[in-house]
């Protein structure tokens, strides 16, 4: 049945080419297909809801496919992760957090959709997360009139500017690399 609710894939590549490409294959096979250009839009699509199945490449702009995968490993480590890239596979680091690897080298797409189908009959190996908590982020002063927070979306930190008068009041901030808005609370300067 096209479109199944256990068929949800997130497509993560910064070549629309390839985009269009895999995406074209996996809707033909059944695959609802949501498509990213690169970490960061990712995490904005996964805002929207999980899918069942994530593919990313692995070398992108922005936030790249390593940084991607940790962030998914910590906030949805039961989804399914295929990383899709054209660096050798004995290249990649330790630690990397996919399930399986496919590369683009010499790509078979029927390849992919069989890894893909493997892990999605897989039971997850990990637990699925504890329900998000939105409460504000505590923001630390840096000394040089700068505030430093991290977001909970992208796990990256950026700095806010000390405003006259801000005190300790609770503050709203937006992430400068995923566009997550956020509550935060500022310490005393």
């Amino acid at each position: 049945m096209v479109g199944q609710l256990n068929n949800r894939l997130l497509l993560v590549d910064d070549e629309e080419v390839i985009r269009k490409l895999i995406a074209r294959q996996f809707v033909a096979a059944g695959y609802v297909v949501r498509t990213a250009e690169d970490g960061l839009d990712a995490i904005a699509k996964l805002r929207a809801g999980s899918p069942d199945l994530i593919i990313s490449d692995l070398d992108m702009p922005g936030m790249s496919g390593f940084e991607f995968l940790a962030v998914v490993r910590k906030r949805f480590p039961q989804i399914p992760v295929i990383a899709f890239s054209s660096i050798p596979k004995d290249e990649i680091p330790e630690g990397l957090v996919a399930d399986a690897y496919c590369t683009k080298k010499n790509f078979q797409f029927d390849d992919l959709l069989a890894t893909a189908s493997a892990l999605a009959g897989r039971p997850s190996p990990r637990p699925a997360p504890l329900p998000v908590v939105n409460e504000a982020v505590k923001a630390r002063w840096d000394g040089a009139a700068r505030f430093v927070v991290g977001c909970g979306d992208c796990l990256r930190q950026f700095t806010i500017p000390r405003i006259f008068r801000m005190g300790g009041d609770e503050r709203w901030a937006t992430c400068v690399h995923c566009g997550n808005l956020f509550e935060f609370v500022m310490g005393a300067c």
